[in-house]
């Protein structure tokens, strides 16, 4: 032993009997293979580490990708929703323009106008609209006035026009 203590001086601490020298340099290469053992573990959860972050990122491409993939179908979904909106939206015009003709139509003839004679030319004449009053004359005057007003508000006469270039 104490040609161990010769041989490795550093490890004669002051106060220690020479058989201590033995026990030191136990210890020293102990601490040495468990600094190896701690440098092994940590390098082995850096890998571990490194390749769960390679891991998270490709899953995150992955999500990112679908992502993209359920926002484009949905830019598609609402485009196709916006184009259906506006079928329906136009086909409503339609509709409420074939009622708004046959209402004008039914008013008209219950007033007793009849419009067939304007209609079989198939022309409409510039001064339709004093044709119009004309052949008004027949009606008493208080359903006159009341037939003139109405025809002269815009409306009116926008939808009259339509109800003579369809009929």
């Amino acid at each position: 032993m104490d040609d161990l203590a010769e041989v490795y001086p550093d490890l004669n601490v002051p106060g220690c009997a020479p058989n201590d020298v033995y026990s030191q340099a136990e210890k020293k290469d102990f601490d040495t293979r468990v600094a190896m053992e701690v440098q092994k573990a940590t390098l082995a959860m850096k890998i571990e580490m490194t390749e769960k972050i390679s891991e998270a990122k490709i899953e995150m491409e992955e999500m990112d990708k679908k992502f993209l993939e359920a926002k484009e179908e949905a830019k598609e979904d609402k485009e196709a929703m916006e184009r259906k909106l506006s079928e329906a939206k136009r086909d409503m015009e339609e509709i409420i323009a074939d009622k708004v003709k046959k209402g004008i139509q039914a008013y008209i003839e219950s007033l007793g106008i009849n419009l067939d004679a304007n209609l079989k030319s198939k022309q409409v004449p510039d001064n339709s609209l004093e044709d119009c009053q004309q052949s008004l004359s027949h009606v008493p005057a208080v359903q006159t006035k009341k037939i003139n007003h109405q025809i002269k508000s815009r409306d009116n006469l926008y939808l009259a026009g339509i109800l003579l270039e369809v009929s």
